[in-house]
């Protein structure tokens, strides 16, 4: 019997048999041709509100970081 997996790239719960399916007809459009960047900013968003919450925070803190380096 098929398991439950999340999609890595929207989190949702599908079947092992149908999430490549899944992936391929509903996140399409990130392959085809190159993402706005309102479009790769929303994609960011949906994974880090996936993450734990000990990861969201050392994103975090890298994000913080690497604003302080210069450019």
């Amino acid at each position: 019997m098929p398991e439950p997996v999340c999609c890595d790239i929207c989190g949702k719960m599908f079947s092992s048999r149908h999430v490549s399916s899944h992936k391929r007809l509903a996140h399409a459009r990130l392959k085809a041709g190159t993402p706005s960047e309102q479009e790769r900013m929303q994609t960011m968003l949906e994974i880090f509100k996936s993450l734990s919450d000990e990861t969201k925070q050392r994103v975090l803190t890298q994000l913080a970081a690497s604003k302080k380096e210069p450019s």
